[in-house]
């Protein structure tokens, strides 16, 4: 009987094996096609999976009410939250995860979430993605991007000046969009 239970466990497990290794290789083309090569993006996923458990296990509530982008080790938090006190206490749980270098907290402060607002919000961003991802002059893997009450926040890694003039010219361009703040980097690393 045993031995029947342990083939059944292994046979059980080896159709485990397909999506593992799919998703390892999914993450490895992403990684390679960006800017900050394989080892830093594996290491700001790494970094997301541990803010985004953190941020649940403290408070789930705005786990679901903040976005969150991390390129080397520099995060970006965006959203929305009700006061102050949680907004102060969520940048102390992100500075508790191993790896962070900076965080830029931009969450806003707001009591309600306006349908009309989320709306634009959703249809400025989808216009942005569109356009870096139609761009030929740059790789829209290499960006992030999220918009909060007409704000748009890019951040990410550009291999030029250029490249960060563009991206800010395809957000400022979006519908609905009144202000952009830009977290970009140029990439120094030229190998």
């Amino acid at each position: 009987m045993r031995l029947f239970l342990l083939l059944l466990i292994i046979l059980n497990l080896q159709s485990c094996a397909a999506p593992i290794i799919g998703g390892v290789g999914a993450i490895a083309f992403s990684s390679s096609a960006q800017e900050k090569g394989l080892g830093t993006s594996i290491n700001d996923k790494v970094i997301y999976v541990k803010l985004r458990n953190a941020i649940y296990n403290w408070n789930p509530a705005v786990s679901e009410n903040v976005s969150l982008s991390v390129d080397n080790g520099s995060i970006l938090v965006t959203g929305k939250l009700k006061n102050i006190d949680t907004k102060i206490q969520l940048t102390k749980i992100i500075w508790e995860v191993n790896g962070i270098k900076e965080v830029n907290n931009k969450v806003q402060i707001s009591e309600t979430n306006n349908l009309k607002n989320i709306a634009k919000d959703l249809a400025s961003l989808g216009e942005i993605k569109a356009r870096l991802m139609a761009s030929k002059k740059l790789n829209s893997l290499n960006f992030s991007i999220d918009v909060v009450n007409n704000i748009a926040y890019i951040s990410g890694v550009a291999s030029s000046e250029e490249e960060i003039s563009i991206v800010t010219q395809i957000a400022q361009e979006a519908r609905f969009i009144k202000e952009v703040q830009n977290f970009v980097k140029v990439n120094k690393d030229t190998r």
